[in-house]
């Protein structure tokens, strides 16, 4: 009788590990926003073209202090957003293609997202994401984020102004 009643005891209760896989839940991060120039001079019909790089960093260890946690499990980008930030007349019927990277010291460039369907009309295009775990480039110090794309001269106007707006998931657990 003593046997059967620890086995519906260890039955019941459920492991530490469990226990701490159902505690953790997910913050959002937003990064800097990125603004850069896309000047009509730089760009002659060609494949793609890097047009922009950011150096970026999270402070994984104030994240950790400000909600009190033992650590963070895992990370993903949830977000990555091109916007037209001016002329307000532009729209993105000058773009083919885009695509983002990550990359970090010792660690492989490596694309988080890319373009699916550009609306020509629109000023706003959300890459979809690639489902990366990006940890251990945002963890290691400073990552540098690259927009890539394939335009489609000539620009509308001599110069855009383009904002890349990025968002990073990070799965914690608590302590």
């Amino acid at each position: 009788m003593l046997l059967s009643a620890g086995l519906l005891l260890g039955l019941a209760i459920p492991s530490c590990d469990k226990v701490k896989e159902l505690a953790e839940f997910d913050i959002s991060y937003d990064n800097p926003e990125i603004r850069f120039v896309i000047d009509s001079l730089d760009y002659l019909p060609k494949s793609e073209s890097l047009l922009a790089q950011q150096t970026l960093s999270v402070n994984i260890d104030s994240i950790i202090q400000k909600h009190d946690l033992e650590g963070i499990k895992k990370a993903s980008f949830e977000q990555v957003r091109l916007e037209v930030e001016s002329p307000p007349q532009v729209n993105f019927n000058w773009l083919n293609s885009a695509r983002v990277t990550v990359s970090a010291a010792g660690l492989t460039e490596t694309q988080i997202a890319a373009t699916g369907t550009i609306s020509p009309d629109g000023r706003t295009v959300d890459l979809e994401l690639s489902n990366l775990e990006v940890l251990s480039f945002i963890s290691a110090g400073p990552f540098t984020l690259r927009v890539y794309g394939n335009i489609n001269p000539p620009l509308p106007v001599n110069m855009i102004v383009l904002l890349l707006k990025t968002k990073i998931k990070m799965t914690v657990q608590p302590v």
